[in-house]
């Protein structure tokens, strides 16, 4: 079996999500040591049984000093660090502007955006003490359009990793440090459920289970390829960019949509 990723380290953050996990999965696949991190240490010990190169280490994001102690843990353990992916992120509630909460905008901010944030300053010293690397953040469908009108925190967010990006592409691209962020449509992950909630009308409180199907089935009549996409297509995406072959790829945007963000 081909390993183009022998002998690399990834950090994968945000690998209890379904994405995540695919992600850590597929880059330990392709021959990475991976240290895989999440909020759950039960979803985190699932991650743990899929291949013997992955170790994992409970981090929130959030909090710096929890992604301090991961970034040193994985230099400890496997004493570089090549790859990592960005990949935590949460939907956060749905609701029309005017009835979002502050709560609701800190708490999407914190982990999409000041997660994305720490994990990027905590590793550039660790990827250019291995002479470069690659860094995958995730934004969104939602981060190169205007999303449903009941997720305006969410793409707000969103809008922001690809500004991270960018200025991250500009800046480190001469010390062989590449930064890309993919940007999932509609993946079939318990994170689509926000999704198919937003089609339902904002006035129906206790929505019926046909609601929710009439929901679903506008979703994927918005994706011209006519399904959701899985997380192993993007998990795919992410393992090509870590790979030596991706090395001219630097602040792009991949969209992984199945045809919807140019419809």
């Amino acid at each position: 079996m081909e390993q183009p990723l022998k002998n690399k380290i990834a950090l994968v953050a945000g690998a209890t999500g379904g994405i995540g996990q695919a992600t850590a999965k597929r880059l330990a696949e392709d021959g990475a040591m991976v240290m895989a991190a999440g909020r759950s240490e039960t979803k985190l010990r699932d991650v743990a049984t899929f291949n013997d190169n992955i170790t994992t280490q409970v981090a929130d994001v959030a909090k710096e000093r929890d992604v301090a102690a991961l970034v040193m843990s994985a230099l400890e353990k496997f004493g570089r660090l090549d790859i990592v992916f960005n990949g935590a992120g949460i939907t956060g509630d749905s609701a029309l502007m005017e009835y979002q909460t502050i709560e609701n905008f800190q708490t999407v901010m914190n982990i999409n955006v000041t997660g994305t944030f720490l994990v990027l300053k905590h590793t550039i010293p660790a990827l250019r003490h291995s002479g470069g690397g690659s860094i995958i953040n995730i934004g969104s469908a939602a981060s190169v359009q205007a999303a449903r009108d009941t997720m305006p925190v969410y793409c707000a967010s969103k809008h922001a990793v690809v500004g991270l990006t960018r200025v991250m592409a500009k800046s480190y691209g001469r010390e062989n440090i590449r930064t890309n962020v993919i940007c999932p449509g509609q993946i079939d992950t318990e994170m689509v459920t926000v999704v198919e909630q937003a089609m339902i009308d904002p006035s129906v409180t206790e929505p019926t289970q046909q609601d929710i199907e009439v929901a679903r089935e506008k979703v994927l009549a918005s994706i011209p390829v006519g399904r959701y996409g899985t997380v192993d297509e993007v998990a795919a995406v992410v393992a090509f960019l870590s790979r030596d072959e991706a090395s001219f790829i630097n602040g792009s945007i991949y969209t992984i949509d199945g045809g919807l963000t140019p419809t």
